[in-house]
């Protein structure tokens, strides 16, 4: 009786243990930073509207056309000043072949105007109070509200990608030169 029990202990913790590690896996191999979904969607509003850090605004419609990154960073985001650079070289390399890189900066301001130059950032930003940048990577995908976080646009305002985490530069380069336009 007891050499039963122990052993039904046993398979019950055995269960229980792999169908917890496989959850755990599942919950982490498809939520990592990193982790990107490809999407295949009915174009973005070309209202969207997005407020420029010298304060004008800009809609999504100027950048039909053209390959975009949206890439939703803060000042505090260690990841997201490792990939700056990278976005700003894209921005240099690309742009006249169609790319238009922006940075909408989920951060103050005051604060974002301060870093744009420190951290050499080539590609146009933009601003608003957090909670609204919240709401705006919201409406674009992000539901976990993390960051960096990129969304890339089709010429034709369809989304390409979306993806929570960091780029490496070799990833970014190979996905900009799969999506130029012509």
């Amino acid at each position: 009786m007891r050499t039963t029990l122990a052993f039904l202990a046993g398979v019950a913790v055995t269960v229980v243990v792999t169908v917890g590690g496989a959850f755990a896996w599942h919950e982490y191999a498809g939520h990592r930073p990193g982790a990107a979904a490809t999407v295949s969607s009915a174009p973005l509003s070309a209202d969207l509207r997005f407020t420029g850090l010298d304060g004008r605004t800009h809609t999504l419609g100027e950048w039909r056309g053209k390959l975009l990154l949206i890439n939703f960073w803060a000042t505090w985001c260690g990841p997201c000043r490792e990939e700056i650079p990278f976005l700003t070289q894209a921005q240099q390399r690309y742009g006249a072949h169609g790319l238009q890189v922006i940075g909408p900066a989920v951060d103050d301001p005051a604060a974002v105007t301060r870093e744009k130059a420190t951290l050499g950032i080539g590609y146009p930003i933009m601003v608003g109070t957090p909670e609204s940048m919240m709401n705006l990577m919201e409406t674009l995908g992000n539901e976990r509200g993390g960051i960096p976080f990129s969304v890339l646009v089709a010429p034709d305002g369809r989304v390409l990608l979306r993806q929570l985490g960091e780029f490496k530069p070799a990833e970014l380069e190979a996905l900009i030169k799969h999506n130029l336009p012509g």
